[in-house]
């Protein structure tokens, strides 16, 4: 399911703008596809749909000093978890594409008590909006099957640049199913709100790390998870070099 870069010609920031349109109409709606999408993005069920964030602590040896970001942080239910269990006292970043995200994990973040903590604004994963080597940790779930390749490879040199030397990149996505009827019926569900969506394997986004110099890849994000197991997932956990 991998689709060639010629065709699509568009660019990276349109890419995104046209996932942001997506989100925040179909977010805002009252279908049951969208009250569906915001039960389960809400971060109440944050341990349904990011199951494997619950290892993350112990895995990417998470400290209180470490400074993480999230990219496509949506209702901001990753950060407040691992700001629960880990209690940061570096002020953590999400980032998203979309208006009303922004706006739904801000009002979170403010109704937990965690605005000294949690700090979500708006921006694109290929521009991101800080300085060189800002980042011990940096994160993203469920935003790659929005990028075509070309967009992911911008992404994951702004994450090199963003890590400090030596930091994590965890992310993790839904990946191709090996029977092709399940592919159909996944490829419809991931659609149900959104234009854009790229399927790509645990090969190929390991050679797309690879490529953009992140090294000790650890294979991560793959299950078992709460939520619809039927669908695949891909992730890594993966360095920057010193």
């Amino acid at each position: 399911m991998i689709e060639d870069d010629r065709e699509h010609a568009v660019t990276s920031n349109d890419e995104q703008q046209i996932t942001a349109r997506d989100y925040n109409q179909w977010m805002a709606q009252g279908t049951w596809a969208a009250r569906w999408a915001r039960f389960w993005f809400s971060p109440k069920r944050i341990l349904f749909l990011n199951t494997p964030v619950r290892k993350l602590p112990g895995l990417l040896s998470l400290k209180p000093a470490d400074k993480v970001l999230d990219i496509g942080c949506g209702y901001g239910g990753v950060l407040l978890y691992l700001n629960r269990k880990v209690g940061f006292t570096e002020m953590m970043e999400g980032l998203d594409c979309s208006d009303l995200m922004v706006k739904l994990a801000t009002e979170e973040v403010q109704q937990r008590g965690c605005a000294d903590r949690i700090k979500v604004r708006k921006g694109v994963a290929t521009s991101l909006p800080y300085p060189d080597g800002t980042f011990d940790v940096v994160l993203s779930t469920y935003v790659l099957k929005h990028l075509s390749c070309a967009s992911c490879r911008e992404m994951f040199a702004e994450v090199m640049r963003v890590l400090k030397p030596g930091g994590r990149f965890c992310l993790w996505e839904a990946g191709p199913s090996r029977y092709a009827f399940m592919e159909v019926f996944n490829l419809r569900l991931l659609k149900l709100g959104v234009t854009v969506v790229h399927m790509r394997s645990a090969e190929q986004l390991g050679k797309e790390l690879a490529a953009a110099g992140f090294c000790n890849l650890q294979p991560y994000g793959d299950g078992p998870y709460y939520y619809y197991p039927p669908l695949p997932r891909i992730g890594f956990i993966a360095r920057r070099p010193l």
